[in-house]
């Protein structure tokens, strides 16, 4: 049993750390989300350096990574934002892993090698406007086969990143099983001003920058070769993808709290009372250090996680753990963060502010965490279905 970095993982975190630096320093990133822009630029250098490669084989122009330097980008990127690192994962996550894993060798050929150059890019339109976890019984957007194409209908909710998606990944229920309610559903990828496809931004609490958006195709025509998978077994290219985005945004959530307790560690060192530093106190000390010991643990079930999808185990219940306790580690660390950054940190002239309210949306989303336990008493403690 291993705890430590290989070289080149190490190296690499190094290498995004310095580009975290230079590229988006806080500062910055606090104009991105006064302005509500996202700098679009900042995708093009991260294809310049290799970052958009780091979980694909050199084959494809990748680095020869896998899900663990995902993690480890995701990670250092969130330290600063963790808007950036969603922008990111949806490249990675919803695209790299998604197309290498279930595209076809022609889908492959033509995208990965453009994703690692940063010449395409990748939003998922997949919750729908009535109902959010729960995909199977909720889904209403539908895919009819006319002649040799797909016409697509229906609407969709919350699907982020498209201002500068050149695709999008569509979930439509193109058959229905009565008896399998999983059978039937078909991943389809869509360039994104193909005919019929419109958006409406919608206005939100944190992350303002990366928007998201209510989607809604009206009579989208697609060819056959859009499918990623196979026509009406989609489900099985959702489930992969879905343990990739809990470790995904488990790593978003570790580095996020890693941003906020950086601040709050670094103010309480700062900031003098009663004749010195408050961090000197117990009682803020104790917060602290509370912080710490939990991001530690959330960091170590999201690389287990990270290491199993990566070796081809059944990551789901550990993938499920990981989201549900790091998004909460976080949560309860930016809380922290802004008890002992009191006034100033209810400032927008400090960031915790901007990390207590970034942190909201992923303690239900893209999974809520009462669905993760759920799932977790369901598959890990072998308990009856509860929902």
């Amino acid at each position: 049993m291993d705890f430590e970095l290989t070289d080149s993982q190490r190296a690499q975190q190094d290498a995004v750390r310095r580009f975290v630096e230079k590229e988006m320093p806080k500062h910055l990133v606090q104009k991105w989300d006064e302005a509500q822009e996202f700098p679009l630029d900042l995708l093009d250098k991260m294809a310049e350096i290799g970052l958009m490669g780091a979980s694909l084989p050199t084959e494809y122009g990748g680095t020869g990574g896998g899900v663990m330097e995902e993690v480890i980008v995701l990670e250092e990127l969130s330290r600063h934002s963790s808007s950036v690192a969603m922008a990111y994962g949806m490249d990675v996550c919803f695209g790299a892993v998604t197309i290498e894993r279930h595209g076809s060798d022609d889908q492959r050929q033509n995208f990965l090698p453009r994703l690692v150059k940063g010449e395409v890019h990748f939003a998922l339109s997949m919750t729908e406007p009535d109902g959010g976890t729960d995909i199977l019984g909720a889904m209403k957007t539908s895919a009819r086969i006319e002649g040799d194409d797909y016409v697509i209908n229906g609407s969709k909710v919350y699907t982020t990143g498209l201002a500068f998606a050149t695709h999008i990944f569509v979930v439509a229920r193109s058959g229905r099983d009565e008896l399998k309610p999983s059978s039937g559903l078909t991943v389809f990828l869509v360039p994104k001003d193909t005919p019929g496809i419109t958006y409406r931004k919608i206005g939100k609490l944190g992350s303002r920058f990366l928007h998201s958006y209510e989607v809604f195709y009206e009579n989208v025509r697609v060819p056959s070769s859009c499918i990623v998978g196979s026509p009406n077994r989609g489900w099985h290219a959702i489930i992969d993808t879905l343990n990739n985005e809990r470790i995904f945004i488990a790593a978003v959530c570790c580095g996020l709290g890693r941003g906020a307790l950086e601040d709050a560690i670094q103010y309480a060192k700062d900031r003098k009372a009663f004749g010195r530093s408050i961090g000197e106190f117990q009682a803020v000390q104790h917060q602290l250090a509370d912080s710490l010991v939990e991001l530690d643990m959330a960091q170590l079930m999201t690389y287990k996680a990270a290491w199993m999808q990566d070796q081809k185990k059944d990551c789901s219940v550990p993938a499920a753990s990981a989201k549900y306790y790091a998004s909460e580690a976080a949560f309860r660390t930016t809380d922290r963060g802004m008890r002992v950054l009191a006034g100033a940190g209810f400032t927008t002239e400090y960031h915790m502010q901007r990390y207590y309210r970034d942190i909201r949306q992923l303690i239900f989303a893209p999974v809520t965490n009462e669905m993760s336990k759920n799932f977790i008493a369901q598959a890990g403690c072998g308990l009856p279905r509860s929902y």
